[in-house]
């Protein structure tokens, strides 16, 4: 049975900050949703259920956005894992919009349709 995912994924190459350990990690992103995003660390990424609060930097650009989320999944030994965006009021879904939008036009034929996850 296929699982469906909720939001079409795409790629994404911004840096991601996250705000919540006292001071800056980065975090290089590989796709985007309007539910969420997938990080890969450098080191030990963030304890499953570890909530974080996400500067999204659009590289090239002064939009910043900061969002909720929360760590879904560790999805390979690399340091990849997942996180589910909540808390998400008009702003920010609108910005995610806009942000998917143009990950989606830039990334053409490589954008993911939806399937199995966040």
């Amino acid at each position: 049975m296929s699982e469906r995912r909720l939001s079409l994924r795409v790629p994404y190459g911004a840096w991601v900050e996250d705000e919540t350990e006292g001071g800056l990690t980065f975090f290089l992103s590989q796709n985007l949703s309007l539910g969420g995003i997938l990080l890969r660390s450098a080191s030990a990424p963030p304890a499953v259920g570890h909530k974080v609060r996400l500067r999204l930097v659009v590289e090239n650009e002064s939009r910043i956005m900061s969002v909720q989320g929360e760590v879904l999944r560790h999805t390979s030994e690399d340091g990849e894992f997942a996180v589910r965006f909540v808390n998400l009021d008009g702003p920010r879904m609108t910005f995610l919009r806009e942000l998917v939008q143009e990950a989606k036009e830039a990334g053409g034929p490589d954008a993911s349709s939806p399937d199995a996850g966040v």
